[in-house]
């Protein structure tokens, strides 16, 4: 359970990826904690435990897509911030229509997700 008031969560499948992005929370966000869910399913039910100051998630992972991951982080606070990152860049109309606020293409730079993240903290 989450215990900060303000928290990041981070949903990725793949477990290099989910690491180099929570370390990357935790290098721009030192004072948030960061909850990590390896599958959609893990995702939604971080989501109905906490509302998370940030969202990123991929857009591919077992069980629910990061579509419906962004459908219900939107649906449960449409100014939150949330971040799908995806190989698959045909898919970033459908999560921004849907309510994602960026798109990140795999492979991305870790200093554009740090630069990323820490712009939509100074606003959020």
């Amino acid at each position: 359970m989450v215990t900060s008031q303000h928290s990041i969560l981070v949903a990725d499948d793949d477990p290099s990826v989910r690491r180099l992005l929570v370390r990357v929370a935790q290098f721009v966000a030192p004072h948030m904690e960061v909850v990590e869910a390896q599958t959609g399913a893990e995702a939604l039910t971080a989501l109905q435990q906490h509302a998370f100051t940030v969202i990123i998630t991929d857009y591919h992972m077992p069980g629910n897509t990061g579509l419906e991951i962004v459908l219900a982080a939107h649906a449960q606070s449409p100014t939150r911030p949330i971040i799908v990152v995806s190989a698959q860049h045909d898919v970033e109309a459908i999560v921004l229509a849907a309510g994602a606020t960026l798109f990140i293409a795999k492979p991305f730079a870790v200093e554009h997700v740090a630069a990323t993240l820490r712009s939509l903290l100074a606003s959020a």
